[in-house]
């Protein structure tokens, strides 16, 4: 079941990420604690969004994935305790999302195990 969840969330992401790369709007600079500039990112999309890592209320990290418009388009779901665990998450997100299959859900219920 957690990997059917990263797989939709990547594959949540990819598209997402198609469908805005060629946005028209200036690019926005990440401000948050360990941004990650676009041009540091890989793919034909790195210059229309940058994944952003921040502390929350909780002092944890999380990261957030946000277009040139501005609108967060992803986002951690979960706090982690370290930096470095948030900083793998976003590397399995980058990793994971161009090649993650889409499925289409009847409901947004968790798959019945196999």
């Amino acid at each position: 079941m957690p990997r059917t969840i990263v797989l939709s969330l990547t594959g949540l992401v990819a598209i997402t990420i198609a469908l805005f790369a060629f946005t028209a709007t200036p690019p926005v600079r990440a401000i948050e604690i360990g941004a990650v500039e676009p041009a540091k990112t890989s793919s034909f999309a790195a210059a229309a969004a940058t994944f952003e890592m921040y502390k929350d209320k909780a002092g944890e990290y999380r990261w957030r994935l946000r277009m040139q418009n501005t609108k967060v388009i992803a986002s951690s779901g979960e706090g982690y305790t370290t930096k470095r665990a948030c900083e793998e998450a976003i590397d399995s997100v980058k990793k994971n999302a161009a090649d993650a299959q889409v499925e289409e859900k009847e409901s947004d219920a968790p798959p019945a195990d196999k």
